[in-house]
């Protein structure tokens, strides 16, 4: 009798409880009943792995949420050993239903027969989503993975999905999505659309973005049982909408991949200018190509060092400034800037450098649903938008005034080339975002490759059956292969500053403005007011303008 490849059905993501990386299992019902009660954590260590565990879930897990895995994955893993049959519709349906650890929303019996197809308004709702008890994403596998290294069966895991985030873990979250890699590049933004430019495309990005973040919820509310941003894209457009979601998720999580060989190769070659690019591109793939082969959980507990280095940057950028006292690189003598920019020709530029650090919307549909309470979605956005947008003017404007016209592609690049610094503050701060990339590109690369390895080992199902050593050969090779592609094309695609620029011209401009408003358009057309619509189309056209130009500038010839 053939062993299937076991991949779980819908067992959801994970929607695993803050302090999952603290998980250990009980001893006894009273203990278990204890640990459910007592969510509060019981020692630093325990609050530190809860705010790690929690971000690392929020950032990575419900991205890959919106991953579609294989459709003939479902009832892989529901047959066993000693029932090797096929599943009716209606069997998988009940054990997919089953299988769901932690949906925080009850779904309509009547309607658990209707399906995407059989859109019937129901009081200006669509129950749409009892359908999707069989649909299968790629965060299904990492959460059963998740639930495997923390020893957890099934029902410990149902009991700890109880476990909300706090409103504190919920801005903690936010926050640690919103802030990336592209504040290294806010202050080129500066200087490619001076002060005037530069300032109105930075407050439009994010007020622009922080209604988007509100209009989402009511675009999940509208449709009962969506609780991610690919179920907001399948109750407005149908499957269609889910596809595209998956498919730009799986570009923009390869495009933050080559971000990450960028940004260790300049940090390597800030220390060692010495290096030439080909053996930087090597020495990077060796390095960073074993992160892909950790287990999801060790790579969680690397999940603070994003936020850990842009706070050390931000400090060590404002020490920098204030401890020199003459240009460049001074806080007490600026730098030569300009108002309205004299080459206009960098000025599309700006429009994705001062984007890409609002690219965390895919993740508000899960922050919003994991919340204790609900209600307070909307003030813990604004109050994460605070802490963003203060930390981003922070970089911009010291970092523009510091360095100017000189700003390069990475502030990390100017400060390594000022020699009165304090060698050993600015080593610290230079090193902790080269270890960003070491940190967060396995975790960044798993969805992406476990995405590939079901689609081939569903299909190689009968070459792999009695050989095991063969699925780890697909697996490993999946791997290597993706990483060999991803610093390729780091090889041959233009600098940090590009990338960067593509990140945010085409994919947070088209996933945290654009198809928000599209998906808003389109659930509340008839009910939407002639004041929200002169908004809506507002900040509608100047992104998709800010969009279209941002990305083709990103593929032209470097002027900097």
């Amino acid at each position: 009798m053939s062993t299937p490849i076991r991949v779980p059905s819908n067992t959801h993501p994970a929607r695993l409880p803050p302090n999952y990386g603290s998980l250990y299992p009980a001893t006894s019902n009273q203990q278990e009943d204890q640990y459910v009660s007592d969510a509060s954590p019981r020692s630093f260590r325990d609050t530190m792995e809860s705010f790690t565990g929690s971000y690392s879930r929020a950032s990575i897990l419900y991205v890959a949420e919106n991953l579609n895995a294989p459709p003939s994955s479902i009832n892989e893993d529901i047959n066993t050993p000693d029932q090797q049959r096929p599943l009716d519709e209606e069997e998988r349906g009940r054990i997919s239903e089953d299988s769901k650890l932690s949906r925080p929303f009850v779904y309509d019996e009547a309607s658990l027969g209707r399906t995407l197809s059989q859109r019937t308004a129901t009081g200006g709702n669509y129950h749409l989503f009892p359908a999707l008890s069989r649909h299968t994403t790629v965060a299904s596998v990492l959460s059963q993975q998740l639930l495997q290294q923390h020893d957890m069966d099934p029902h410990q895991a149902q009991q700890q999905s109880q476990l909300k985030s706090t409103f504190l873990q919920s801005v903690f979250n936010a926050v640690n999505v919103l802030i990336g890699i592209g504040i290294l590049a806010l202050p080129l933004a500066f200087r490619c659309g001076g002060w005037l430019i530069g300032s109105f495309t930075f407050l439009f990005c994010a007020l622009g973005t922080n209604y988007t973040a509100k209009i989402i919820v009511r675009c999940l509310d509208y449709a009962e049982g969506s609780s991610t941003y690919g179920d907001m894209g399948a109750a407005a457009f149908n499957e269609s909408g889910r596809a595209w979601v998956s498919g730009v998720f799986i570009v923009e999580l390869m495009t933050i991949g080559i971000a990450m060989v960028v940004l260790l190769g300049d940090g390597i070659q800030s220390f060692y200018p010495e290096i030439d690019l080909i053996t930087v591109r090597i020495i990077s793939f060796f390095l960073l190509t074993p992160t892909m082969f950790l287990p999801m959980r060790k790579l969680a507990l690397t999940s603070l060092v994003g936020i850990l280095a842009c706070v050390c940057l931000l400090m060590t950028v404002t020490v920098d400034g204030f401890s020199k006292s003459t240009r460049p690189g001074s806080l007490l003598d600026p730098m030569e800037t300009e108002i309205f920019p004299s080459e206009l020709y960098n000025v599309p530029l700006t429009f994705g450098l001062a984007m890409a650090g609002f690219s965390g919307h895919a993740v508000f549909p899960s922050i919003y649903r994991d919340m204790e309470d609900p209600k307070q979605y909307e003030k813990m956005v604004d109050i994460s938008y605070l802490v963003t947008v203060g930390a981003y003017t922070i970089m911009a404007v010291t970092g523009y005034l510091m360095f100017g016209l000189e700003t390069m592609q990475e502030i990390t690049q100017n400060l390594a080339n000022i020699p009165e610094y304090n060698k050993a503050l600015t080593q610290f701060g230079v090193g902790l975002i080269v270890l960003t990339p070491l940190a967060k590109y396995g975790l960044m690369l798993n969805p992406v490759s476990l995405s590939l390895e079901l689609s081939l080992l569903n299909k190689f199902e009968d070459w792999i059956r009695f050989h095991p050593w063969r699925k780890h050969l697909v697996t490993a090779s999946i791997r290597i292969i993706v990483s060999l592609v991803i610093v390729y094309v780091a090889t041959v695609f233009p600098g940090f500053d590009r990338v960067v620029s593509l990140l945010g011209a085409l994919f947070s401009f088209g996933i945290s403005a654009i198809f928000p408003l599209l998906c808003y358009r389109r659930l509340f057309g008839s009910s939407i007011t002639w004041k929200e619509s002169i908004v809506n189309n507002f900040i509608l056209i100047i992104s998709t303008i800010m969009a279209i130009l941002g990305t083709i500038w990103s593929f032209l010839p470097n002027n900097l």
